[in-house]
């Protein structure tokens, strides 16, 4: 399938040891390509207090997620249900070790051009355990040209 238009719903909690949940609910439009083999998903994020922008990249195929964020604060991220991952976490001020434990990694792409991603995992920062994460992403065919 070439690049088609999708209208993007992602959702992300994190919940924290001794502190109230964090949720995140961002809108946003992006492109789909690829095949059922694999497929990638492409759109940018913007925070809203600082505008600041991040393009990320979603490769998925054979019960594997990637996750390549590009910005000022990038990771590069590898999701594959019970294999650890050891990356690292990218900031102006410097880089931080960062590991992931996927508990959960699915996705599905219907013929239409909608899907879901589904994922949850632990992960720490510097070799200590940080939080609990769920990521869900929902998207449907857009007429929009996919910039955000």
């Amino acid at each position: 399938m070439r690049a088609k238009p999708v209208r993007l719903t992602v959702t992300g909690v994190a919940y924290n040891r001794n502190e109230e949940d964090e949720a995140m609910r961002l809108t946003t439009f992006g492109t789909l390509s690829g095949s059922p083999k694999q497929w990638k998903l492409r759109y940018t994020e913007r925070q809203a207090d600082s505008n600041e922008k991040h393009d990320i990249t979603m490769t998925m195929g054979e019960g594997v997620v990637t996750v390549a964020r590009k910005g000022a604060f990038g990771s590069d991220l590898v999701f594959q249900k019970g294999h650890r991952y050891e990356g690292s976490y990218r900031t102006p001020y410097g880089d931080l070790a960062m590991g992931i434990f996927p508990t959960q990694v699915d996705y599905k792409v219907g013929d239409d051009g909608a899907g879901e991603v589904s994922l949850r995992y632990q992960l720490d920062i510097q070799g200590r355990y940080t939080s609990v994460h769920k990521l869900d992403i929902a998207f449907e065919s857009s007429k929009q040209d996919g910039r955000a």
